[in-house]
């Protein structure tokens, strides 16, 4: 019942506004048989049949008979052709229109505005023919007169349409989806709105007393109101620029019809051909410039919107989470409180990608997505920054409940189950909170320290929330470890690491002399030792590259120094290097094209390294030993639990770890383990080396143990390639 009631209402409204447009055309005319100079009704009829459907046609008789009731009495045998005209026209051309165009044709845009255009002239068309022809028959008109009148009737039908049907259409869908455009865009502020209106009254009064002083005047200044209207069609919702053209239409036929000054009404067809059609074309061409404008700036932030919109899972992207960020933090003052921001990274969710396929990932990520955005109040930003990884910004939210929400929502992922095919997974996430400081920050440093935390979150197993104070231990060790990825790559880029040798001391005597390679990192006057780097290097996995660096440039040395033609050396290689696949190609290429005997080469790599994956050691030290390159197993008893694994492992010397030689002379337990290895070494004809030997005695203690060799500050200490080989010629 109250829908009826509505849409009895709605029909009642359109009716008095179809009579109020009649009443507003025939006010200026002296009798009925004068065809009126512009037809509102026709623009009204126009808009609402293509904003309801052809349905609401009887809108269109209904507001006829009243017209002719109370406003414009006709002769009898006139209002039969008048309801048809009226009625016949609009609904063929609102049938036609909807049919080419669809229902996106009430959709501003300027393919719609031609569209319905062509529908106007169509309308005015069939409306013109029917409605001169009821007034011929009539008497209302004679026959010599029928062109003329068919002539004036379609252009005040047309310039009815183009004038009042835009403006109406857009109120129609405004009040409908209870805004002013389809799109949220940006438009000027209400200063400067007012300046156009006050703009257009001078205008308006400049054009009236120039008409006075002469018509000539009134058509020289006509340029101006087209100014302004495609100043509001550029500045301006288009809504805005549609009322303008039905305002100024309205004003002129006001001010045509009362004769004010040079506005005088048309005398032939000719002149109000002309008149209309220039009327119609300061009409169309604002509205459609309005059109494009929009368009142009609903598509531009269509793009941005898809720029800052993450595709998968439709939250926010990284470039908008990081924008917000930082206009968040540029609006705070230097002492300011509250505020944070967390890095959310999933723990082990390659597992779902290789067990259940990346489509499964996807799905798994939607799914946090929609149940973290649950999850989360209304003012916290969540963004999926990429892969695995979440972003959260709480703009005002004190610490501690920054913290409590950060808490919970790790809480809800730990309990969510993801289920896909015959596989459930169990997820967990690693989340990085850090509270803004109270001094003006940058978003970078945030963002570095909210990368850190959630870091080192995951390095400590996962499944909790780190903040800058809960674990500021493993967070410093984590940040200065970023801090070595950046100098390493700088010095892999710009050749900054510099290599040392220290001296393998055979205590047979004779043979080549063996150094093995030392790396030292040139930062500044600084030279810093490997124990400060390596782990951050192993950790990013940047230990491979430098591990290639160091052959490539212990090769150059070898070929180019000639005072190395007699020297071994003993390259270290990383755990990241035995797993890496490409790295027996690189090596084979390398020695293919140098002078040096592969057999001059002795690779180092640890105990523990080799054992991690002793298959994959095993191949690889086969592949390099083929290339007649030599193994030693670096600190070797550190994994001292089974040496089975030595029959595998086709090594040619085994390096004693130092911290058992450091405690020879007075540790009975390092004395048997050493004896143990020179034992193994022995009957597996391994050369066993010892390294950390500090001081001669303990050399001489190791010789009497049967140790081959020793390295040690007691007997060399590192030197620069240059000096080491200018030392060894």
């Amino acid at each position: 019942m109250p829908a009826e009631r509505s849409l009895l209402t709605r029909f009642l409204a359109y009716v008095a506004l179809y009579v109020l447009g009649a009443e507003f055309a025939v006010v200026f005319i002296s009798s009925p048989e004068q065809v009126t100079l512009i037809w509102p009704s026709a623009g009204v009829a126009y808009a609402v049949l293509l904003h309801h459907g052809i349905r609401w046609w009887p809108v269109i008789p209904t507001g006829i008979l009243l017209t002719h009731l109370i406003v414009s009495p006709a002769p009898l045998p006139f209002i039969p052709f008048s309801l048809a005209s009226n009625t016949i026209g609009t609904v063929v051309a609102v049938s036609l229109v909807l049919r080419i165009g669809g229902p996106e044709t009430v959709r501003l845009r300027v393919q719609s505005g031609l569209l319905m255009l062509a529908g106007a002239l169509v309308n005015s068309a069939i409306s013109a023919l029917i409605g001169v022809s009821g007034m011929v028959m009539a008497g209302m008109a004679s026959a010599n007169e029928y062109a003329i009148a068919v002539g004036k009737w379609m252009a005040g039908d047309v310039f009815g349409i183009v004038a009042v049907a835009p403006f109406l259409l857009m109120t129609l869908r405004a009040i409908e989806r209870r805004a002013l455009t389809e799109d949220k865009l940006a438009y000027p502020a209400l200063g400067e709105r007012v300046a156009w209106a006050l703009a257009t009254v001078t205008c308006g009064v400049l054009i009236i007393e120039a008409s006075r002083a002469s018509p000539g005047f009134a058509i020289g200044l006509g340029f101006l109101p087209l100014t302004l209207l495609l100043w509001s069609a550029l500045r301006f919702e288009p809504i805005f620029t549609a009322g303008a053209t039905t305002l100024l239409a309205l004003t002129v036929v006001t001010l045509i019809g009362l004769g004010v000054g040079g506005f005088q009404a048309p005398a032939n067809l000719l002149e109000s051909f002309i008149l209309l059609s220039l009327l119609t074309l300061m009409g169309v061409i604002p509205q459609m410039v309005a059109a494009a404008n929009y368009r142009m700036q609903a598509g531009a932030a269509e793009l941005l919107r898809r720029a800052r919109t993450d595709r998968l899972t439709g939250l926010p992207n990284r470039l908008a989470f990081e924008e917000g960020l930082d206009e968040v933090l540029s609006s705070r003052p230097d002492i300011a409180s509250g505020g944070a921001l967390a890095y959310v990274d999933l723990d082990q969710f390659k597992i779902v990608n290789d067990t259940a396929s990346h489509a499964a990932g996807d799905e798994a990520i939607c799914q946090l997505a929609s149940l973290m955005r649950a999850g989360l109040p209304e003012d916290v930003l969540l963004a999926h920054l990429g892969a695995d990884e979440f972003g959260l910004l709480w703009p005002t939210a004190d610490a501690s409940r920054a913290e409590r929400e950060a808490r919970e929502l790790r809480q809800q992922i730990a309990d969510f189950r993801f289920a896909y095919a015959d596989h459930v997974f169990a997820l967990t996430a690693s989340v990085g909170l850090v509270p803004f400081p109270a001094r003006r920050s940058t978003p970078a440093e945030v963002l570095a320290l909210a990368d850190t935390s959630c870091y080192t979150a995951k390095e400590l197993g996962g499944n909790r929330v780190i903040t800058p104070t809960s674990d500021t231990r493993a967070l410093l060790e984590r940040t200065n470890a970023m801090g070595w990825v950046v100098r390493i790559n700088d010095a892999l880029e710009h050749d900054r690491f510099v290599l040392h040798g220290q001296r393998i001391q055979p205590f047979a005597g004779g043979g080549m002399p063996t150094f093995e390679i030392l790396l030292r990192l040139t930062d500044g006057d600084e030279e810093v030792l490997p124990g400060r780097f390596i782990p951050a290097a192993e950790r990013f996995q940047l230990a491979a590259r430098i591990d290639r660096h160091v052959v490539q440039r212990t090769l150059e040395w070898l070929e180019s120094d000639p005072n190395a033609r007699l020297a071994r050396v003993n390259i270290n290689l990383s755990a990241s290097t035995l797993a890496d696949e490409d790295f027996a190609l690189f090596l084979r290429q390398r020695l293919r094209v140098s002078s040096i005997d592969p057999a001059r080469i002795c690779f180092e790599v640890t105990e523990t390294s080799a054992v991690r994956d002793l298959e994959h050691a095993r191949q690889f030290i086969a592949q390099c030993k083929a290339m007649g390159v030599r193994f030693a197993l670096d600190d070797f008893g550190t994994g001292f639990c089974s040496f089975g694994y030595l029959r595998q492992l086709d090594v040619d010397a085994l390096k004693i770890d130092g911290s058992f030689v450091r405690e020879l002379d007075r540790d009975p337990l390092s004395q048997a383990i050493v004896r143990s290895i020179v034992e193994i070494g022995r009957v597996l004809g391994r050369q066993v080396v010892a390294e950390c030997v500090e001081d001669v005695r303990t050399g001489r203690l190791l010789q009497e143990m049967g140790v081959d060799a020793v390295q040690g500050w007691a007997y060399h200490r590192p030197e620069p390639l240059r000096v080491l080989l200018a030392a060894a010629a």
